[in-house]
């Protein structure tokens, strides 16, 4: 065991070094969120057009994966455009004019560099956990306790990630919390009215 913990760890060192940790950490909390809201939207805008629970799953999946691969796509060309920024910096540090004028503005180390992969696989592994919250809430529910079951997973679910997110920051932790509530239930409100609108113009 404390061989496997050891290995762990030098592979950690040698991989995953404190900014790209950070910047790993700052992608799995978004994804989760951007999953949970996101699926949480998609599912009761369905339930909001009254469809059946076949459709509502498959809006759900294809949601998810969807979501999913757009969230890890995205971080990764955000995350290798801030790794280009970086390299340009680093390489400029070797031309003797640039280590003159560098001598008073924080240098670029290989070891700050980030890697696009990291965070692009958090992401997507991040909001699939996440999405698929609600769309078990909304799958496992009876017709009648959709839409309250839904909104009750998606809150707890957006609670306990606000509460990782906060966690060793100086900011209140009910602020953080209802912020995230707050926006989830406004994404809810907005597609299940645009789905009960829309669902009542196809009837």
């Amino acid at each position: 065991m404390y061989e496997m913990l050891t290995t762990l760890k030098q592979w950690q060192d040698r991989y995953f070094h404190f900014w790209d940790r950070l910047n790993v950490l700052r992608a799995g909390i978004l994804g989760a969120n951007d999953g949970i809201i996101s699926v949480s939207g998609i599912v009761l805008g369905a339930v909001g057009a009254d469809m059946s629970n076949t459709t509502l799953f498959i809006s759900g999946i294809s949601g998810m994966v969807a979501g999913a691969c757009s969230m890890a796509g995205g971080e990764f060309v955000s995350v290798s455009a801030q790794k280009d920024v970086q390299l340009a910096k680093l390489n400029a540090q070797t031309t003797p004019n640039q280590r003159v004028t560098d001598f008073y503005q924080t240098r670029i180390h290989e070891i700050d560099l980030l890697n696009p992969l990291h965070a692009a696989t958090m992401s997507f592994l991040s909001f699939l956990l996440g999405a698929v919250i609600p769309l078990l809430a909304i799958s496992l529910s009876a017709p009648a306790w959709r839409l309250t079951n839904t909104l009750l997973a998606m809150a707890a679910a957006l609670t306990i990630n606000a509460t990782v997110s906060a966690h060793n920051a100086e900011v209140p932790l009910a602020k953080v919390i209802l912020r995230n509530i707050l926006v989830g239930l406004v994404t809810a409100l907005v597609t299940y009215v645009m789905g009960t609108l829309l669902g009542g113009n196809v009837g």
